[in-house]
């Protein structure tokens, strides 16, 4: 006796005869004939009696025919395989229609869903084919009754829904200071800690491509500015040592020799040490100015992922107060102002002036210049965002992105190089934030039917960034973008 049924996507029910009886019954309204209750109560009551403990759709339906055929209506029969084939036809219908506009590159919600990726390319095509069949395994498997009643009822929207198995990361911020002076695996390989700017810059892009091609979402870079200040001074002792070498005398004493900014200036009427110092900070500045243009032209060329996505990234700077970080500020506004290419404004990555009381909000702030400076970039190029570190919502509970919660065991998957969050508290504060913050995730798994026990948020880590006011300053503000 049949007891439950095993649907088509998987899921096991209770079994219902009635679908056997409307199932026949519209088969026979199209005959000439009409119906005749007492067969299809006769059928129905024999593959139900007859029938294993456990029988998938498709078994019923082959059931369903076989007596069907036994019978004297046979016209019936002939009915009830074209239905039975329609509806085979009408549920590929839609896949193929799907496939088809991705084929024919149609200009709709599903070939536009993500404008930064091009789904013209046979790689853009792969990957929306990956996406838009994931999607109802999705509904079908990992979501809740609630939630997908929440879903289709538009209360809820799962941004990326197609990456929801994968249980990727979706935003992270990197360590760029760690990834710069350790070195990284990209999987295939490992790179070697920077010496100099133009080095730091191209591992700056390296690391944001691996992590894009590894997870979901976007890529931030906290403090752009102190991460590659230190690059800025070695260049310039790279330089002195040129002179040295081209000369044949010792300037050892100039390689800390403390600077107050890095502008370049004619060598007229300089002599001496004053002349060797003007010519390395020229130096300098050209090489940081190349390496700024690199990194912006890198992140607006180089593919991540499937059909030719450029990495999803972000950089904050605007509170280094150093010589070495006013520079990287500096050059990499002019590169910003310059544009790519022939002139076009960058999309990526997403730039972000930190605004700070006693280091560019008056006139006689040390940064007042560069924020001047990056007023009139982004009116020029969209770029730089601006972010106020003194508003009263940067100085509590980090932001933290909600994403995606899993009705099945949530793994997040680390990598040796990458973290997601930065913090500068004591121990006592991060774990009061700690509790907090899983509080807050409780309630709102609690709220969309998700299954609270299998998840848990992602526990902030530190990083190596010196610890002084403004770097404190910095860390006060987590930037997390939801891009994809």
């Amino acid at each position: 006796m049949i007891q439950t049924v095993i649907k088509r996507d998987g899921r096991v029910v209770g079994f219902n005869e009635e679908k056997i009886v409307t199932a026949i019954r519209k088969a026979m309204l199209h005959t000439d004939k009409g119906e005749d209750l007492q067969l299809i109560r006769q059928i129905t009551d024999h593959i139900s009696f007859k029938g294993s403990a456990q029988m998938t759709v498709e078994a019923i339906q082959d059931a369903v025919e076989m007596e069907l055929m036994k019978s004297s209506r046979k016209d019936v029969a002939q009915k009830y395989i074209a239905y039975r084939n329609q509806r085979s036809i009408a549920r590929k219908a839609k896949t193929r229609d799907m496939f088809l506009e991705i084929i024919e590159i149609k200009s709709n919600d599903v070939t536009r869903e993500n404008a930064n990726m091009n789904a013209d390319t046979p790689a853009g095509m792969m990957m929306k084919f990956a996406s838009e069949t994931t999607k109802p395994f999705v509904d079908d498997y990992l979501l809740s009754d609630e939630v997908l009643e929440a879903v289709h009822n538009n209360y809820l929207h799962i941004h990326d829904k197609d990456y929801y198995p994968t249980k990727s990361l979706t935003c992270v911020q990197h360590p760029l200071d760690r990834i710069l002076s350790c070195g990284f695996s990209a999987g295939h390989g490992e790179s070697r800690p920077a010496k100099r700017i133009e080095t730091a810059s191209i591992l700056g892009c390296i690391s944001l491509e691996t992590a894009q091609n590894e997870m979901h979402g976007g890529q931030a870079i906290p403090a752009f500015d102190f991460y590659l200040a230190p690059y800025v001074r070695n260049s310039y002792i790279e330089e002195i040592k040129n002179l040295e070498e081209l000369n044949g005398k010792d300037y050892s004493h100039l390689y800390q020799k403390e600077l107050t900014d890095y502008l370049q200036q004619p060598l007229d009427g300089l002599s001496d040490e004053k002349r060797i110092v003007q010519h390395a900070i020229n130096k300098t500045v050209a090489r940081v100015h190349q390496s700024m243009e690199a990194f912006i032209h890198n992140m607006n060329t180089i593919h991540s992922r499937g059909g030719n996505q450029v990495v999803f990234s972000s950089i904050n700077y605007g509170t280094d107060t150093s010589a070495e970080g006013r520079c990287i500020i500096r050059e990499l506004l002019k590169s910003t102002y310059q544009g790519v290419g022939n002139g076009e404004t960058a999309i990526f990555p997403i730039q972000i002036w930190k605004k700070k009381r006693g280091v560019s909000y008056l006139p006689e702030d040390r940064n007042y210049d560069l924020y001047q400076l990056a007023c009139k970039v982004t009116a020029r190029r969209f770029f730089p965002n601006f972010l106020n570190l003194d508003a009263t919502f940067n100085h509590g509970m980090p932001h933290t992105c909600i994403r995606k919660p899993f009705r099945t065991e949530n793994i997040h998957r680390t990598r040796k190089y990458f973290f997601l969050h930065h913090q500068h508290r004591t121990p006592g504060h991060r774990m009061h934030e700690d509790r907090r913050r899983r509080i807050a995730y409780s309630q709102i798994l609690r709220q969309t039917g998700c299954n609270t026990r299998s998840y848990s948020p992602p526990t902030p880590r530190t990083h190596g960034i010196p610890k002084n006011s403004i770097c404190q300053a910095i860390s006060a503000v987590n930037v997390c973008f939801m891009g994809g």
